[in-house]
């Protein structure tokens, strides 16, 4: 076996005799002609030429789709099997030059989490439910580094504390359907850098935070780039992330590049592509025209709700209480972990609440699932069935209704083109989707069953700007002619304000601000 590892990197190294780097010491990632390709030789993305300079951060925007994800997947060497990858990515670490399409699987996993970081888009997926944070935490410092229980702990409570949990020690005991959707991106982002690698692959990291949690996250993953003189490579929908915190950006849609320079640059308002200048009119502006008071017909009364873990409480929900009316929205605005997501648990019936009331119609919701509310979730892979079809993920609901042959399929067809899909996926799998595609699936499910309350809980802040638009002028159109209520979770106050009619702000489980937009 060691004769012929010694063999394995031997012809590594002699494939790599034939690259080089402008600097030895100022590029740590450089791709050349990287072309990505899919089934019967599909392809599916193409980076003629990309430098990574040490120490500097670089920003990948476009639609879904575009192969952002595609591009650091492939990177780390985690492409799906049904798709390959030619062409070149030389790594620099510690004056070793490595392409990563051609590394050995024994070395890949060398350098994966102690020298190439990543941070993927679903964390919920990409977390072991069955393990605890704190154990998961543990399993990657112990791939690379030989530390006794207690150091390794304190390791990781130090990490949890610099990517912003306040609670570190109840993140580390917790699993991860205990703990908020932001909560489980940063411990997703801690596991990433806990090993300070020179190169660290965010894929959405940000799409679970708050403004402000999020503006921190990126300040913090900036600077330990910056004191590790590492670079960060930060694919995102969020034009002002990527402005703000990346030095270069990359423009990509269908594939394809179509501008790649400094930020201020590819920014500048006398230098738009037109495609960028697509991408910022997107951006929801605006207020939903206001109401005239309507008798509500859902009312919220002084909901509570207490987890415990051994001896620890932690009140999730208290005294809250709020109502809907037919044909409204209401946002449901706060930080990672204030209780928005428990909310939306308790509405559909996936946690029970210990005091309150929840009133429909006249009638009381029923304490367990059918409640008669259905929900998108804030994490799209997590709630799809990976074994069906995305049509099948559609006929199953419209089934149900009692929808059946060419009136379902063709039912399934407008779910898929109004929420911004193409027919062709309608036969693939969850996984041959991007995050975005996945997340619009699960909005055009939702709206398969006709509900009368709809609970969004983040759905469209895994879409690019030019699909988020639409699918919230979808959501209006849908509401306007239906008469369908909506509760919008959000950390997107653009979002909020355009879609939704009033508000209520919750921080720490308590409604600390209610009020009409």
């Amino acid at each position: 076996c060691h004769l012929v590892n010694k063999n394995l990197k031997a012809a590594v190294n002699g494939s790599l005799s034939c690259y080089s780097f402008a600097s030895e010491m100022a590029t740590v990632l450089r791709i050349k002609d990287l072309i990505i390709s899919g089934a019967q030789g599909k392809q599916l993305a193409h980076i003629p030429e990309l430098n990574i300079e040490r120490g500097t951060s670089y920003g990948i925007i476009g639609e879904s789709g575009s192969g952002k994800s595609l591009t650091l997947l492939s990177i780390i060497g985690l492409l799906p099997n049904s798709v390959s990858a030619s062409g070149m990515i030389a790594f620099s670490e510690a004056g070793k030059h490595e392409n990563l399409l051609l590394t050995p699987y024994i070395y890949m996993r060398a350098l994966r989490g102690k020298h190439i970081g990543i941070i993927f888009q679903e964390p919920m997926s990409a977390l072991n439910p069955q393990r605890t944070c704190g154990w998961q935490l543990m399993e990657s410092l112990s791939v690379h580094l030989k530390l006794d229980k207690k150091a390794g702990r304190q390791m990781c409570l130090d990490t949890l504390s610099e990517v912003g949990i306040e609670q570190p020690d109840r993140v580390f005991d917790s699993y991860p359907h205990q703990i908020s959707g932001g909560q489980r991106q940063r411990v997703m982002i801690a596991m990433a850098t806990i090993h300070k690698p020179i190169l660290v692959l965010a894929d959405e990291p940000t799409t679970a935070l708050d403004p402000v949690t999020a503006n921190l996250v990126l300040e913090i993953l900036n600077k330990r780039c910056k004191d590790l003189n590492a670079s960060l490579i930060l694919v995102s929908h969020d034009l002002n992330a990527v402005r703000n915190h990346c030095s270069h950006t990359t423009v990509m849609h269908h594939g394809k590049v179509l501008c790649s320079d400094l930020t201020s640059k590819v920014f500048a308002a006398d230098n738009l592509h037109p495609y960028v200048q697509e991408l910022l009119n997107a951006q929801p502006i605006g207020t939903r025209q206001k109401r005239d008071k309507l008798n509500p017909d859902l009312t919220v009364t002084a909901l509570d709700k207490v987890y415990k873990s051994g001896s620890t409480k932690h009140q999730a929900l208290s005294k809250l209480s709020f109502s809907l009316g037919p044909g409204e929205s209401l946002a449901v605005i706060g930080y990672s972990g204030s209780g928005k997501t428990t909310l939306a648990k308790i509405l559909t019936g996936l946690e029970k609440a210990d005091n309150g009331e929840l009133i429909f119609k006249g009638e009381k919701l029923p304490a367990t699932p059918p409640t008669g509310v259905h929900m998108v979730f804030q994490d799209p892979y997590a709630s799809l069935n990976t074994e069906q079809t995305n049509l099948q993920t559609l006929l199953e609901v419209l089934h149900s209704k009692g929808v059946t042959g060419t009136e379902a399929l063709t039912r399934s067809i407008e779910l898929f083109q109004s929420t911004g899909l193409t027919e062709e996926l309608l036969q693939k799998y969850p996984h041959q989707l991007s995050g975005g595609q996945r997340q619009r699936l699960c909005i055009a499910r939702s709206l398969a069953a006709d509900p009368e309350i709809l609970v969004l809980d983040e759905a469209v802040a895994a879409l690019d700007p030019i699909i988020q638009k639409q699918v919230l002028d979808l959501l209006i159109r849908i509401q306007e002619k239906t008469g369908i209520r909506y509760v919008f979770i959000t950390h997107n106050p653009e979002a909020a304000r355009y879609l939704c009619h009033r508000y209520i702000r919750l921080e720490k489980g308590v409604c600390t601000e209610a009020g009409a937009y």
